[in-house]
C-alpha cells in the first residue's frame, strides 16, 4: 500500500483498520506516513515526512530521493511480491512510477482515490486502464468516465466523511479554545506541506492584518496539519502584529465552529465545503510549476468544492492574483454582505449533498477483500 501525503496516509489507515477488522490475518507493507504505521503498515519509508511534495519545481529539486526510494519499493516488488498492490492517490509517485513497474512484475493493482484525470493531464487515464486491475473511486461522476473507457470501476463514496466527525458544539469549541463568543472566527488552512504553508501562510497572516485593522469583531486560528512542525508556523507568526491561536486537536469541531476560511487548495476545500463554511481559496507554487500545470489543466476552477459545483461559488486568488491584499478583500466583501454570505451557504450545501453518506473506507475495505479472495481461491 503507497500513499504519499497526509490525506491518502489517513484514508489509507482507515482501509487498512476495516480490512484487519474482518481479517486479522492480512499482513501490509508499504510507503506513507505515522497514521498508516499506526493501523499496522509496516512502513518501507515515510513518504508523508520525507516527500509531500507540490508542484514541477519541487518534483525536480527532489528527484534524486523520488528515485531512490522507486528503486527500493521496485527491488522489494520484485523479491516479496505482494498479492495485491493498493495505490492511494499520489499520482506523480504511485501512476508514473510504480503502476508500471508493478504491472511488469505480474502484481493486481487496486487505485483507491485515483488521479483527478477529468481536472488535468486527462490522458493519464489511459495509463489507468493499461495498468490497473480495478479503480475505487470517490466521485460519482468518475465511475462512469471509467467504465466508458472499459475500466472496472466501482464508487465507493469519499472517505472524507468517515473522519469528519463532530463531537462539539460551536459553544462547545469556543469555551475549550478560550473563542470570543461575540467575535467572529476566521480559520486559516495554510495546507498540509512544507512548500505550502512556505508560499501561502504568509499571505494569509498579510491579510489577517488587513482585516483585523478593518473589522474589530475578529478573531483568527490555524487548525494545524499534524504532517506541518508548530516551529515552521510560529516562524510566521513571529513576524505578524495579529494575534492567531493555533490549535492541533479537535481540529475538525474547530473548523465547524468557523465563520470564515481562508484556505490553500487541495483536499481541505473539500473538507471545508462538506462544513459548509464560506472560504477563499488560494494558490501559489513556484513560476515553472504554474507555467507548466496549466498546459494540463482541463477545468476552469482549481477548488474542489467549485469543481463539484461546477461554477464558482467561492473566490479563488491564483498566482500573482494570491495576495494579502486581493485576499482581505475577498473576505471583508462576503463577511460585510449578508445576502452574498448566505448564498455562498446554500451553493456549499448543494456541494455537500452531492458527494453523499459515510462508509467509504468499508466499502473499499470489502471490494479490496473480494479481490483478495477471488484471487487466493
Amino acid at each position: 500500500m503507497i500513499a504519499g501525503e497526509n490525506s491518502g496516509d489517513l484514508h489509507a489507515s482507515n482501509v487498512v483498520k476495516r480490512i484487519k477488522k474482518i481479517d486479522p490475518s492480512i499482513e501490509f507493507h508499504g510507503l506513507g506516513g505515522p497514521q498508516m504505521k499506526q493501523a499496522g503498515v509496516q512502513l518501507r519509508a515515510n513518504m508523508v515526512e520525507k516527500l509531500a511534495i507540490i508542484g514541477i519545481s519541487r518534483v525536480i529539486s527532489n528527484f534524486e530521493r523520488v528515485w531512490r526510494i522507486f528503486r527500493r519499493t521496485r527491488h522489494f516488488l520484485e523479491t516479496h511480491p505482494p498479492d495485491l498492490l493498493i495505490l492511494i492517490d499520489y499520482p506523480g509517485f504511485n501512476l508514473d512510477l510504480i503502476a508500471p513497474a508493478a504491472h511488469k512484475l505480474g502484481i493486481p493493482i487496486i487505485y483507491y482515490i485515483t488521479p483527478q484525470v477529468w481536472a488535468w493531464r486527462k490522458k493519464r487515464i489511459y495509463k489507468i486502464k493499461k495498468y490497473i486491475r480495478k479503480a475505487l473511486v470517490v466521485f460519482p461522476f468518475e465511475e462512469k468516465m471509467y467504465k466508458d473507457i472499459g475500466v472496472d470501476c466501482t464508487y465507493v463514496g469519499h472517505p472524507l466523511l468517515d473522519v469528519m466527525i463532530l463531537t462539539m458544539t460551536r459553544e462547545q469549541v469556543f469555551e475549550k479554545f478560550g473563542f470570543d463568543p461575540n467575535k467572529k472566527l476566521i480559520g486559516l488552512l495554510p495546507g498540509s506541506r512544507k512548500s505550502e504553508v512556505m508560499k501561502i501562510l504568509p499571505v494569509m497572516l498579510e491579510a489577517a492584518e488587513i482585516i483585523a485593522n478593518q473589522m474589530k469583531d475578529v478573531q483568527f486560528v490555524i487548525p494545524r496539519a499534524s504532517s506541518i512542525s508548530q516551529d515552521l508556523i510560529q516562524k510566521y507568526l513571529d513576524e505578524t502584529s495579529v494575534p492567531v491561536k493555533v490549535v492541533d486537536q479537535f481540529r475538525y469541531n474547530v473548523r465547524s465552529a468557523l465563520d470564515f476560511v481562508m484556505v490553500a487548495s487541495g483536499t481541505a476545500t473539500l473538507e471545508t465545503a462538506l462544513l459548509v463554511c464560506p472560504m477563499v481559496i488560494l494558490y501559489k507554487v513556484s513560476f515553472l510549476s504554474w507555467a507548466i500545470g496549466k498546459t494540463f489543466v482541463n477545468i476552469p476552477y482549481i477548488g474542489l468544492a467549485n469543481i463539484i459545483a461546477g461554477d464558482m461559488v467561492v473566490p479563488e486568488l491564483l498566482q500573482t492574483e494570491c495576495t494579502g491584499q486581493n485576499v482581505a478583500n475577498k473576505v471583508l466583501n462576503i463577511l460585510r454582505t449578508p445576502d452574498e454570505l448566505e448564498n455562498v451557504r446554500y451553493q456549499l450545501q448543494k456541494v455537500k449533498d452531492k458527494i453523499g453518506g459515510p462508509g467509504a473506507s468499508k466499502r473499499a475495505a470489502e471490494e479490496i477483500l473480494a479481490i483478495l479472495n477471488a484471487r487466493q481461491k
